[in-house]
Formats: C-alpha cells, sequence, structure tokens
C-alpha cells in the first residue's frame, strides 16, 4: 500500500503587518543645533508623552543631518517629527509633519519636567501600566485664527484616533490637554494620568480592595470595626462635582465595577510648557513661510520668497537630473571597457609573445649598427672584436668575426666550433 504524503496544516499565522501602512502616527522626538543638548530631559519626557508610538531608545548626534532621520522615517512608517531647538536666548520645539512638512515652530517659554512635578506632590502616581497605551488629547479654546487652526491639526494628528464604540475603559490612561489663553496667546501644555475610585466606600474597604495582601485583623474582634472604623466616605467626597461621579460601562478593577459609581480623578504627572506659535512653514523646516508673529511681509516681498523657493527647487531639480544622467553615463562606459577588454584579451596574450622572441633580434641588429658604425667613423676594427661575434646575428658572422680577431693577432690555427647544432671549422 502506498503511502500518502503528509501535509502540515499552519496551525499560528504570524502577523507580520507592515509599519509603513499602519493607520497609526508615530513620531521621532530629538534634538538638534549648537545649544539643543541642554533639552536633554525635556526630550526624555516628551518621548514617554508620545509613548508607545515613539522610538524611546533613539540616540542623535551633531554629526546627524535632518535628511538622516528623514532618510529612515518612511521605512519605519514614522509620521512625525519633535524637534527641541535652543539658543543663547531661548528654547524652541517644531512638530513637522513628515516627509513634506507642514512645520509648526514654537517658543518654549516655560517648561517643568516630570521630576518637578511628581516632587511637589505627596503620592505622586506613575505607574508602569500608564505608558502601555497612547494618552488622550483635548483641546481647548482653539480657533479662529489661522495659526491655531494648523496648530489644532497637527496637535491631534500626533496622537491616535479614538472610536468611543470599540475602545476600552482600561486604555484611557492618560490625557494630553493643550488650553489656548488669547490673552497671551500661549499654549498650555499638560500631562495627566487617570485613575478611578468606587463612590460611596469608606477608605478601609478602598484600601482592602486595592492592596493585594489582606491587612492585620489580629486586634479587631469583628471584621466591622474594620469597616467602620474611618466612617464612610472621605471627607473630600462630598466637596468634590457631580460630574466627578460617572456610571462605568466596564469593570476595571480595584472595586470599580461597571453599571456602579466612580469618582474619576486626574492627577499631573507632566511635563508642563508654555508655547507661543512663532513660524508655520509650508515644508519640512524649510520652504514658504505661511505665518511668522515676529516678521510681516508685503506682496511683493511675499512673491520674491516664493521666486527665490521655485528657482531653488529647479537648481535641485536639474543637479539631480545631472547627476542621474552622469551616473548612467559611467555605467555605459564600464560596461564598454569591460567588453573591450574581453576582446583584447587574446589579441595581448600574441603580443606579448612576439614581443618574447622578437627582443633578441632587436638587440642583435642594434650590435650589428654599432660595429658597422665604430668602422665608418674609425676606420678600423673595434678592440672587442669577440664581445661583438658573441652579439652577432648570423653563424657566419660570427665566424668572420673570430677569423677577423685572430689575422689581427697574427697567428695561424685550425679550429672548430659550433652554434645552434651546427658545426663550422676553420682554418687560419
Amino acid at each position: 500500500m502506498a503511502k500518502t504524503r503528509r501535509r502540515k496544516t499552519r496551525t499560528h499565522v504570524p502577523n507580520f503587518a507592515d509599519p509603513a501602512k499602519k493607520g497609526e502616527p508615530r513620531s521621532f522626538v530629538f534634538w538638534r543645533g549648537k545649544h539643543g543638548l541642554i533639552l536633554k530631559s525635556l526630550e526624555t519626557d516628551l518621548r514617554k508623552v508620545m509613548q508607545p508610538n515613539t522610538a524611546t531608545n533613539l540616540r542623535e548626534s551633531k554629526r546627524n543631518q535632518l535628511k538622516d532621520f528623514v532618510n529612515i522615517a518612511g521605512p519605519l512608517g514614522v509620521t512625525h517629527f519633535l524637534i527641541l531647538t535652543a539658543t543663547e536666548t531661548a528654547a524652541y520645539l517644531r512638530i513637522a509633519k513628515t516627509p513634506r512638512g507642514p512645520t509648526l515652530t514654537m517658543k518654549i517659554h516655560e517648561y517643568a519636567l516630570m521630576r518637578d512635578v511628581a516632587a511637589a506632590q505627596p503620592r505622586p502616581r506613575l505607574p508602569e501600566s500608564l505608558w502601555a497605551s497612547p494618552p488622550l488629547v483635548v483641546l481647548y479654546n482653539f480657533g479662529g485664527q489661522e495659526e491655531l487652526g494648523l496648530a489644532t491639526v497637527l496637535f491631534q494628528n500626533l496622537f491616535p484616533p479614538i472610536n468611543v464604540q470599540t475602545t476600552r475603559l482600561s486604555q484611557c490612561q492618560r490625557v494630553v490637554l493643550l488650553s489656548y489663553d488669547k490673552a497671551t496667546r500661549r499654549i498650555s501644555f499638560r500631562h495627566y494620568s487617570i485613575s478611578a475610585q468606587p463612590s460611596g466606600v469608606s477608605k478601609s474597604v478602598k484600601a482592602l480592595v486595592g492592596r493585594r495582601a489582606l491587612p492585620d485583623m489580629s486586634a479587631m474582634q469583628d471584621v466591622s470595626e474594620f469597616l467602620t472604623r474611618s466612617g464612610y466616605g472621605s471627607e473630600s467626597e462630598g466637596e468634590e462635582a457631580a460630574e466627578q461621579r460617572v456610571m462605568l460601562e466596564e469593570d476595571l478593577g480595584r472595586g470599580n465595577l461597571a453599571a456602579r459609581q466612580s469618582r474619576v480623578r486626574l492627577q499631573e504627572i507632566g511635563p508642563r510648557m508654555q508655547l507661543e506659535v512663532v513660524k508655520v512653514e509650508e515644508g519640512l523646516c524649510a520652504g514658504r513661510v505661511l505665518f511668522h508673529s515676529l516678521i510681516v511681509r508685503s506682496a511683493a516681498e511675499t512673491a520674491a520668497q516664493q521666486a527665490e523657493i521655485e528657482e531653488r527647487q529647479r537648481l535641485k531639480a536639474e543637479r539631480r537630473q545631472q547627476q542621474a544622467e552622469n551616473v548612467q553615463r559611467k555605467a555605459v562606459g564600464q560596461k564598454r571597457k569591460a567588453v573591450a577588454g574581453a576582446e583584447g584579451d587574446g589579441a595581448g596574450a600574441a603580443k606579448r609573445q612576439r614581443q618574447w622572441w622578437e627582443e633578441e633580434q632587436e638587440h642583435a641588429h642594434d650590435d650589428d649598427d654599432d660595429v658597422a658604425y665604430y668602422r665608418e667613423e674609425v676606420g678600423e676594427e673595434p678592440d672587442d672584436a669577440y664581445g661583438m661575434a658573441r652579439h652577432a646575428s648570423s653563424p657566419e658572422a660570427a665566424a668572420a668575426a673570430v677569423a677577423t680577431a685572430a689575422g689581427g693577432a697574427g697567428a695561424a690555427f685550425d679550429f672548430s666550433f659550433a652554434i645552434d647544432n651546427r658545426t663550422f671549422s676553420a682554418k687560419l
């Protein structure tokens, strides 16, 4: 009986979604400029505010340029840049939409770090679960001005939108509050944590529900003593507004049950900033200036600025086209050189062989020319006749040279010699 091939069924399909195609906004928070390093602590706090959709371990240096961050922003799905810069007199925060802008530049008049806010509180609340979900964003008193409209869009798009029908209450852990003051023209930035506590319950019950370990009741006669020793409710509960008591749609734990009243509290965790919109640019930290709080341009100056920007873009496009043509021409030249080198390998080898066996003849002809030149100029044979004979071009010439040398010496003798397997004899 033939065996059938067993096919493995896929029990788990990993979800490898492309981060660039996700709808949630992602951000980079980094500093730039000569004095930007002094804002390193504020940069760390802003990265916590933007968690979990930000690069918390992003490292930058003075050698990095803005285009370096733009090049890696696309593959990672980064949509916004929060850039901190500083001069000798002020600090600035720029919020830019990648990859083509716009850019909102705000001056930081005042700021307080998270550690400063926590130091001013008797019981700061910073659990690790705060950073598991993005914060909510609340905008107050924005509108009426063009630059505020753009600021509203940028602030809203910094954080992912929420769907009231599908969002779980356990994911609403933080809120970012941005309020605009028309008198001072400043934007107040606040960051709060959201907590809920059951309403109408004594402090002992809240402590019992909130703690993990059971309290020590060995000195009590009855459990009612533990429940009633501190009274029902707290001193501040009666003074709280009715808006703080809400009916929960789902259980949140720690005594916060569905269909029961709970009190919602906001506790500031920082950072805290006072911002002022200074400039709005059309591109990514460059391009046409749409708004400037300190410089007012006329129509002619605006047109000249636009013409300068267009000329700069045209020159940039020409340089890119010329560079592409140079790269293509270089590639074609290298290809032709490779083909010519492959075709000339055989001819080069033959040329090297011809040079090898023609070299001795060339030297022989040179020696004959030297002997003839010496006879013509001096009128007698050269003294080194034997040396000339060794470099003669033929055996006959060598025998004649030796005979001439022997006759000049005045002696008579018989001799024989062999050259190239040929024997020659002579009698003088």
